[in-house]
């Protein structure tokens, strides 16, 4: 008995032609699809057989248009498929607009515009889609003329076989003559890292690994050693204007010989273009052997708008800088490039994730967090497996204080990215607000690994490392801490949340003055901020002003700070414990509304 087809193809009677058109391709590529080629509507009932093939198939191919979302028939076999939780995939064939009666089982779900005018990119969108999805894709296997054509001399050269080994991609030299186009070289270095890491064969190298070598003038010999790679990628980024020059090298470090290179030059409209050909090119130099999944992933573009991700690559410049101003200037360019491209799924996640950090850190305004929920479901409706966009719904949960749901949407970013800091570090903040302090101290540390810039992470290990008594630890966290703020405030004098963290290395080191002057600096710059005022009170309480750190944590209450989980384990609070004062408090905690209590803010800035 031949097994149940994979996809379901439904459709209304009227689009029979252009529907049969696009199966008979999905069956040349190798998808295993079941269609009715009477049309639903037309059948004489909707029976045993329809529904049988729906139960067996992985997923429901929905062919939308004017016809399928008004016929009864299609609204069956997607309430049927939504109601046990099956794969659904709507495939646009026309602009339509989704009646009520659908708008539920299609939210939150990738949706694919079928475009006439580009059938064949169409086509790879959706086998991507469904691959994704877990549908095999078993194309007809073709002979394979010899090989008449010599290879490049710069491919040939690397001899017959390539030896296995990791590969390392640097960060590409940005030699434009505006330096402040760092985001733009960086960017690209990312995107290339991204491409291959959906290659199988290629073992690669942490990405945040080797972006810690931007600006290190070693040879690759020294590099390769340093990072464990056979392989290294590296360039340089030449861009004035809208003209782009793109110089990049294949190096092996066991002969330090140039394996490939090549140089290219277009417009910024020719990036995209650029990025798929040097991906190409670099597995092909390497002789590895892709996947028909393979070889559609590196051809996928999150944007066909060049003007769009130049602006979502400016914004995650300022989106990690974490002070107000750069938040709100990334929201600002985020939200620019949503415009220029109203489906680009990853400008969606990261403008949920900046509106998420000016919540939690910035301003507690519900319409921040508002914000934050509706763009990362925005985001996972047009790409389902990005693993931005389950960040930005983790910290979205996590900012509603949904702890499981945060969980699981961060856990399930790092399955689809384990280099995402941004998840690992959210996930440990949620374990350490329940008191789970092993977890959180790994994710902590993984944080560190990946991401050494990121102060923060420091900033949370300690206090892990406090909780669960390993002190040597913590205080060589809090060293790294010491060593890298003051030059960071130098560079970013505004960043009251840096100055608040600052503040508390200060009275570790029993340097109370200064570290009272750092906490007044940060609450003139966040006046008002319950979370300042929170971080203000633990400073006051390790520098033994206790009624003073009573004062102010009831106004960091009063304004609206709830986060009582993580109030209970700080050690910063410890001196206040058992005061009277302190106690009392839990009088206050009663008369915040159980929908404040529910929410489970970050605790510590």
């Amino acid at each position: 008995m031949a097994p149940p087809a994979e996809v379901f193809i439904s459709y209304a009677r009227t689009d029979k032609d252009r529907v049969l058109a696009l199966a008979a391709k999905l069956r040349g590529a190798g998808v295993s699809l079941w269609i009715d080629q009477g049309g639903i509507d037309g059948a004489a009932q909707w029976g045993e057989q329809i529904v049988d093939a729906l139960e067996g198939a992985k997923v429901l191919l929905l062919m939308v248009t004017d016809s399928a979302v008004r016929s009864h028939n299609v609204a069956k076999e997607v309430v049927l498929v939504s109601e046990r939780k099956g794969h659904i995939l709507p495939v646009h064939l026309e602009p339509t607009q989704i009646p009520s009666s659908l708008k539920y089982p299609l939210a939150g779900i990738q949706h694919i515009d079928y475009d006439p005018n580009d059938q064949d990119e169409s086509l790879k969108s959706i086998l991507r889609s469904l691959e994704r999805i877990g549908v095999a894709i078993a194309p007809a296997v073709k002979a394979v003329a010899p090989e008449t054509e010599p290879r490049p001399a710069s491919v040939a050269s690397a001899g017959s076989v390539t030896e296995r080994g990791a590969l390392a991609v640097l960060p590409f030299d940005n030699i434009s003559p505006d330096k402040e186009t760092d985001y733009f070289s960086d960017g690209l270095t990312e995107e290339l890292i991204a491409r291959l890491s959906l290659v199988s064969e290629i073992d690669l190298i942490s990405r945040w690994a080797s972006m810690q070598l931007k600006d290190r003038k070693q040879d690759t010999r020294a590099i390769g050693a340093e990072l464990g790679a056979r392989y290294i990628v590296g360039g340089s980024v030449r861009r004035f204007q809208e003209s782009v020059r793109v110089t990049v090298q294949l190096v092996d470090v066991v002969s330090n010989r140039q394996i490939w290179g090549n140089t290219y030059k277009g417009k910024l409209d020719d990036i995209f273009d650029i990025q798929e050909q040097v991906a190409q090119q670099i597995v092909e130099a390497l002789k590895l052997k892709l996947t028909f999944s393979e070889q559609v992933s590196l051809t996928k573009r999150n944007t066909v708008n060049a003007q769009a991700y130049d602006l979502y690559l400016r914004g995650q410049d300022y989106q990690y800088r974490l002070t107000k101003r750069s938040t709100e200037y990334s929201i600002q360019l985020f939200e620019k490039a949503i415009e220029l491209d109203p489906r680009y799924a990853a400008a969606y996640a990261a403008c949920s994730s900046a509106y998420g950090q000016m919540y939690q850190w910035f301003a507690r305004d519900e319409k921040y967090r508002n914000k934050a929920q509706e763009l990362s479901f925005k985001a996972l409706m047009y790409d389902g497996n990005l693993a931005e966009a389950y960040t930005a719904m983790g910290l979205s949960y996590f900012i509603w204080g949904k702890l499981p749901e945060a969980s699981a949407s961060s856990r399930k970013a790092i399955e689809l990215d384990p280099d995402d800091f941004i998840a690992q570090w959210t996930l440990g903040r949620i374990h350490f607000s329940q008191g789970e302090h092993e977890p959180a101290y790994a994710l902590f540390k993984r944080v560190i690994a990946l991401k050494p810039a990121f102060y923060s992470g420091y900033m949370d290990l300690a206090q892990t490392c406090d909780q669960l008594g390993r002190e040597d630890e913590a205080q060589v966290a809090r060293g790294e801490l010491r060593q890298r703020l003051p030059v960071y405030l130098l560079q970013n004098p505004d960043d009251a949340r840096a100055r608040i963290i600052h503040a508390a290395m200060l009275a570790e080191a029993n340097h109370k003055a200064e570290a009272l002057s750092e906490g007044a600096i940060a609450l003139e710059l966040s006046p008002n901020d319950p979370m300042m005022l929170y971080n203000c009170a633990c400073l006051y309480s390790r520098l033994g002003e206790l009624q003073r750190a009573l004062d102010t944590l009831r106004q960091a209450i009063s304004g609206g700070y709830n986060s009582f989980g993580w109030m209970d384990h700080d050690p910063d609070l410890a001196p206040l414990r058992e005061h009277p004062e302190f106690k009392a408090l839990a009088s206050l905690r009663q008369s915040t509304t159980a929908g404040a209590l529910s929410e489970v803010r970050p605790a510590k800035i």
